[in-house]
């Protein structure tokens, strides 16, 4: 018996060990600020927990495919429907951040009353990301990029007329890249809450995590890291 209780012992502090020593990797849309600043929110997160984890930047289509699949652990965050869209993604209940879908031009200025709106624009949006492709579906004058610098070099050089992005990404991107005659019009879209995503291999997280994000919405915490994060990222935009 007391081999037995040995053997378990020995087992048990080595699974522990094992899980210590993991390292969740979480898909992250490439050169999309917000995605950037989720990630800084998600590491404090994971922290906390005394979790290990790593950021793999890759193009937002490609993203949902592998975390869909468990050869990533999951997204940085997503909106809501993501949760509907794909049955092995489950979302961490509480959002972790939120985004402002908006459309950005260089010689176009109207207000924004909402998507119905931009039907005679040509529109670039990014593959992959959900909130555009829900906001021009159906349309025709759009164009699908993979990446969004490449998006935005084409709204510059008047290739295009507008993009939809959100907020903080097109005023990132037109700091970094030095596109002053490129603005956002007025009001954004909307605003939507992002969540975290796990594939379901790691649901036994799911409520761990939410507790943990819980407290840190109601002290303030998320809120704080998020502010920390743009103002670290529009520093080293002003910088490049």
């Amino acid at each position: 018996m007391k081999k037995v209780l040995f053997i378990l012992t020995i087992m048990l502090l080595l699974t522990k060990i094992t899980f210590a020593q993991s390292i969740l990797t979480f898909a992250q849309i490439q050169n999309t600020p917000d995605q950037m600043v989720g990630a800084e929110i998600l590491k404090a997160i994971y922290k906390k927990m005394g979790i290990s984890i790593k950021m793999q930047n890759m193009p937002g289509k490609r993203a949902l495919s592998e975390s869909s699949t468990g050869r990533v652990d999951g997204e940085v965050h997503r909106i809501f429907k993501i949760g509907e869209d794909y049955s092995t993604l489950i979302r961490v209940p509480t959002p972790i951040n939120y985004i402002e879908p908006s459309v950005f031009s260089k010689n176009y200025n109207f207000v924004i009353t909402d998507c119905t709106a931009l039907t005679d624009y040509y529109i670039g949006i990014v593959r992959g990301v959900r909130h555009a492709e829900l906001c021009t579906q159906g349309m025709e004058k759009v164009k699908i990029f993979n990446n969004s610098i490449k998006m935005m070099e084409l709204l510059d050089a008047g290739r295009i007329d507008i993009v939809i992005t959100a907020r903080i990404n097109g005023l990132m991107l037109s700091k970094r890249m030095d596109y002053e005659s490129i603005y956002p019009l007025s009001p954004p879209l909307n605003r939507m809450l992002v969540y975290h995503y796990l594939h379901e291999k790691h649901k036994d997280l799911v409520l761990k995590l939410d507790a943990v994000i819980i407290k840190m919405q109601k002290n303030g915490e998320l809120e704080m890291l998020r502010k920390e994060a743009i103002k670290t990222l529009f520093e080293k935009a002003e910088s490049q």
